[in-house]
């Protein structure tokens, strides 16, 4: 029946107007749609997180691989500085030893003067021990020990009243040997070459001070 005032209507045409059941969407499409969206900004925060973490570890490792380098620069820096200050009082200290022990061989006591200079070359030689000992390896501290003591028990006995010839012969090579045997192993300490052991013993027999 059609309408009331409506012509030419027919129920073919109402079915243009009535919404059809296969167009309706289901509740749960838009429920997962808006979860993916979820998951997908989710998921972005979360590899934009990890990205961040890993920057920031890489630039601490950096750092602290630059932080390293410059750490050992610097005890690099102050070790040579040490073994500088080490190895020029001991070579001071044997010009005046060596002076002291050819004049005590010939059998004269040393004046006041030479032994005023032998007391001053051994504290000099004394007071450079520490910065060495604080930045040098176990193996150079020992060495140390080796170069300097029979240094200075040598300077003991020619200041003393009695100087024995064989005994400051000893002490002089023992110093000699103890002192080349260090700085070899400073120079190779710091990246530098050196002399081998072997020849530093062969040459230390070979160019012992001869008497007079």
């Amino acid at each position: 029946m059609a309408p009331p005032g409506v012509i030419g209507w027919s129920h073919h045409s109402s079915s243009r107007y009535r919404p059809g059941v296969g167009s309706q969407v289901p509740v749960w499409i838009p429920i997962i749609v808006a979860l993916l969206g979820l998951a997908g900004v989710t998921l972005t925060q979360v590899l934009a997180g990890h990205r961040e973490a890993r920057r920031a570890l890489n630039e601490a490792a950096r750092e602290e691989r630059r932080s390293q380098r410059e750490r050992e620069a610097r005890t690099h820096e102050a070790r040579a500085a040490a073994y500088a200050q080490l190895m020029g009082a001991i070579e001071a200290f044997d010009m005046v030893l060596y002076q002291a022990w050819r004049i005590r061989r010939a059998g004269i006591e040393l004046d006041m003067i030479d032994a005023a200079e032998l007391r001053d070359a051994r504290n000099k030689t004394q007071n450079s021990l520490g910065s060495t000992v604080l930045h040098a390896p176990e193996e150079v501290r020992r060495l140390i020990r080796d170069a300097t003591l029979p240094r200075m028990r040598l300077a003991t006995v020619l200041l003393g009243p009695d100087s024995e010839t064989a005994k400051t012969r000893r002490g002089w090579e023992a110093g000699q040997r103890g002192y080349r045997v260090l700085r070899a192993s400073m120079r190779l300490d710091l990246g530098f070459d050196a002399e081998e052991i072997d020849e530093i013993e062969s040459d230390i027999a070979d160019k012992r001070p001869t008497q007079r």
